[in-house]
């Protein structure tokens, strides 16, 4: 019976680039596979698929080791750890593996909850091993996910609305480190702000019209008292309101301790 690739673990996978994988194919081939393949007990690979991909194209028989899970969760959640520690990653490309880790941990926690339930209407005792998995579930699912990517909670929920709204080639760019978390995160932000309401924004147009007129208004006023503006005619240069009948000069101080 040969050992096989899980596609839903594989979707899991930090891609190893061709140059990477180049050198590790050539280490295996020449010095031996150091580490076994870690496979579950129907010999689907959880960690080494690279080593895996390595041995196959090399026609090598690889070194494998069965571990066992007593939940499908934990299985997945070994899978997910074991990448978060080995690959040299990004901010971005630790939260999308720790995007479904937090998931597990939340199925989990709640497992955990229930299980501690039953326990007390059973009035059963709790084991020193039940005590200590109860302890790491007094923090936040978020909180301990976090610890374990090696970002902070802020980074991470962030992360994981950019994995939910952004587009696939802003991600693409998150992972080849072109963009910024924090980027692309205020762009979907910015783009989920509700529309202007249109009575408010016609407010606030006929406000800026209204302070630019006044700014004009007054500098007109000052060149006209300077003399710099007067009539072609006569040369007069006292022009008022033809309306309310005001000097320049009244006008200007109006302009002038008008609060706008």
């Amino acid at each position: 019976m040969s050992l096989r690739l899980n596609p839903e673990y594989d979707n899991l996978l930090p891609r190893m680039s061709e140059e990477e994988f180049t050198e590790l194919k050539r280490s295996i081939e020449t010095e031996g596979q150091h580490y076994p393949i870690i496979v579950n007990e129907d010999l689907e690979v959880l960690d080494g698929h690279h080593r895996f991909r390595a041995c196959t194209e090399l026609g090598i028989e690889p070194d494998f080791e069965v571990k066992q899970f007593d939940d499908k969760l934990l299985e997945k959640k070994f899978v997910i750890e074991a990448n978060l520690r080995r690959r040299h990653l990004n901010n971005f490309q630790l939260v999308e593996l720790a995007v479904p880790l937090l998931e597990i941990e939340k199925k989990l926690a709640k497992q955990q909850t229930q299980n501690n339930k039953n326990k007390q209407n059973q009035q059963q005792e709790l084991t020193p091993d039940d005590t200590l998995h109860e302890l790491e579930f007094k923090e936040k699912p978020v909180e301990v996910v976090a610890k374990k990517a090696g970002v902070s909670t802020r980074t991470l929920e962030r992360g994981k609305k950019i994995i939910e709204k952004a587009s696939e080639d802003d991600k693409q760019k998150l992972r080849e480190g072109k963009t910024s978390i924090a980027r692309v995160y205020q762009e979907i932000v910015n783009e989920e702000k509700p529309p202007q309401p249109l009575e408010e924004a016609k407010i606030k147009r006929e406000s800026e019209q209204d302070l630019h007129n006044k700014s004009e208004l007054r500098t007109l006023l000052e060149r006209l008292l300077n003399g710099e503006l007067y009539c072609p005619q006569c040369g007069n240069t006292m022009f008022g309101c033809n309306k309310c009948n005001k000097t320049l000069q009244q006008l200007l101080k109006e302009t002038k301790t008008d609060h706008y």
